[in-house]
């Protein structure tokens, strides 16, 4: 039952649940059991380093957009015209 449900949390890339499921993991009976919960957890540690790793460029992306923003942007200097 629990890694029925740790593989629908991977597929839907499901991180909240993926958490919980980790902190709710069950004493397995069988060798074969175990074997599969492992191999579920590397793919779950797959899938957050590359969650991680798209959630650093994006930042990285937006943090280029704000600075490219800010040095297009027109300053608005106001000047003391005297007319004489």
């Amino acid at each position: 039952m629990w890694n029925n449900k740790f593989k629908v949390a991977l597929i839907t890339k499901n991180t909240k649940e993926l958490d919980k499921l980790i902190l709710e993991m069950p004493q397995f009976e069988t060798l074969d059991e175990m074997q599969e919960a492992f191999y579920l957890m590397n793919h779950a540690k797959e899938l957050l380093e590359s969650l991680k790793d798209e959630t650093a460029l994006s930042m990285k992306k937006v943090k280029d957009t704000i600075r490219y923003l800010e040095l297009t942007q027109t300053k608005n200097i106001q000047k003391l015209d005297i007319i004489q």
